[in-house]
């Protein structure tokens, strides 16, 4: 799974109350059932965030910033979630559910520089808020994406099932 990570302003918004886990030390010491909450709650912030996002208006590096830090909190799901998976068999069928996903839309997110790696984790093009017109990113990520809102259930399904404690 490719995991580099960064620790931008949008991973901070979608992380919210969890941002100390989205690197770093505090991120390996915290439980796996903290990480899988928080990464879902991220996730969720993260789809919401993209659908009312305004591509057209951003710059470049804006809009590179912005499918980055989704691809990092997608990935952070899917890391966390794979751990905790063992501990319930609801959160495992969501993670299958996501990895589904992102084959299903691989093709189209591949118009928009985002590819689906073997195990069902996002990559961005070094490029990709460069290269692509704004239009398809405000198209991909509007508030009637097919995929965006069952990515938003599956991520749903996980904050509601994992514990804390764990």
């Amino acid at each position: 799974m490719s995991m580099n990570v960064s620790n931008s302003l949008s991973l901070r918004i979608y992380y919210n109350n969890y941002s100390k886990v989205v690197t770093g030390a505090t991120r390996k010491s915290a439980t796996c059932g903290t990480l899988s909450f928080a990464d879902s709650s991220a996730l969720k912030n993260a789809i919401r965030n993209l659908q009312d996002y305004n591509f057209e208006e951003a710059s470049d590096e804006q809009t590179q910033e912005k499918i980055r830090a989704f691809a990092d909190t997608l990935n952070n799901t899917l890391q966390s979630a794979g751990k905790y998976a063992p501990n319930s068999s609801s959160v495992k069928h969501a993670l299958t559910n996501i990895k589904n996903l992102n084959s299903q839309y691989a093709d189209e997110l591949k118009k928009i520089g985002i590819t689906v790696d073997k195990d069902g984790s996002l990559s961005v093009y070094e490029s990709a808020g460069k290269n692509y017109k704004k239009t398809k990113f405000d198209n991909f990520f509007d508030k009637d994406s097919e995929y965006l809102n069952a990515l938003y259930k599956e991520a749903k399904k996980i904050n509601r099932r994992v514990d804390v404690r764990i």
